[in-house]
C-alpha cells in the first residue's frame, strides 16, 4: 500500500482573459520566487502564461506555488513629491490578488507572520468576516497589512511608511556638513554660501543612501506580501 500524495494548491482560475507576462515581468516574478531557493535558472517560453511559468519553475527545481504567489503581486510604480525631491518615495504599497481562495478562518497566523517578518510587535486593528487589518508603528515608520474578501478573490495589501528613516539620514548629512564647515576651508565661505550649504548639502548627502534604503525596503515588502499570501493560502484551504 502506498502513501497518498499530499494535496497541492491548484493554480488560480482567472476570471477574465488569460494573463500573459512580458520579459521584464517574468524576470521580476522569478526573482521574487527564487529569493529563498537555490536554483533560479528558469527558462520560460516567450509570452508565457502563469501555467507556463509554474511548469518552467518546477522543471528548474523551484516551487511552482512560490511562482504563483509572486505573480499575484501588483507593485505600483513609485511616485509623488518625495520620489521627485528625495530620489525615492517615503511610502511603499504592494497588492497581492489571490484568486479562488476563501477568507482564512484563523487570522492570528497572519499577525504572527507579519510580526516575524517585520521584527516588530503590532496589533490587530480589525478582524471581522471578510476583512483583517494589522499594523505596527515604530520609530521611523510602520507597516500595515490588510486582507479583504472581494468576490471570489482575496486582496492582500501591504503598506510601509519609512519617512522617519529619511529624517535620520538627513540629520546625518546636516551633521556632516557642519563638521566640514568647522574643520575645513569651507568655513571661510561667505555667510550666504554657508547657509545655502546647510540647506542643500544634507539632501545631496542623504539622497544615495535613501535610494539604496528604499530599494531594500521595497524588496522586504514584496517578501512580506509573498509570505503572508502563503499563510493565507494555507489557512484558507485548511479543513
Amino acid at each position: 500500500m502506498t502513501d497518498a500524495p499530499s494535496p497541492e494548491l491548484p493554480a488560480p482560475r482567472p476570471s477574465g482573459p488569460v494573463r500573459r507576462f512580458s520579459d521584464d515581468e517574468v524576470a521580476a516574478i522569478l526573482a521574487r520566487a527564487a529569493a529563498r531557493e537555490t536554483d533560479a535558472g528558469v527558462s520560460a517560453p516567450n509570452d508565457p502564461t502563469l501555467s507556463d511559468l509554474m511548469a518552467a519553475a518546477a522543471d528548474a527545481g523551484l516551487d511552482p506555488a512560490e511562482v504563483r504567489r509572486a505573480a499575484s503581486l501588483v507593485v505600483p510604480a513609485p511616485g509623488g513629491v518625495a520620489r521627485i525631491v528625495l530620489g525615492a518615495p517615503d511610502r511603499r504599497d504592494v497588492l497581492a490578488v489571490l484568486d479562488g481562495l476563501p477568507f482564512p478562518s484563523e487570522t492570528q497566523a497572519l499577525a504572527r507572520e507579519a510580526e516575524r517578518a517585520t521584527g516588530h510587535r503590532g496589533e490587530v486593528v480589525e478582524s471581522s468576516a471578510g476583512r483583517f487589518v494589522w499594523e505596527e508603528r515604530h520609530t521611523g515608520g510602520g507597516t500595515e497589512v490588510t486582507l479583504t474578501q472581494t468576490g471570489s478573490a482575496l486582496e492582500l495589501r501591504v503598506r510601509s511608511d519609512h519617512a522617519g528613516h529619511y529624517a535620520a539620514l538627513w540629520f546625518g548629512g546636516f551633521v556632516g556638513w557642519a563638521l566640514l564647515s568647522a574643520l575645513t576651508p569651507l568655513g571661510a565661505l561667505p555667510l550666504l554660501a554657508k547657509a545655502l550649504g546647510f540647506v542643500v548639502a544634507p539632501f545631496l548627502v542623504a539622497r544615495p543612501f535613501w535610494v539604496g534604503s528604499d530599494r531594500r525596503a521595497a524588496a522586504r515588502l514584496e517578501r512580506l506580501a509573498i509570505d503572508l499570501a502563503r499563510v493565507a493560502e494555507e489557512r484558507g484551504t485548511a479543513p
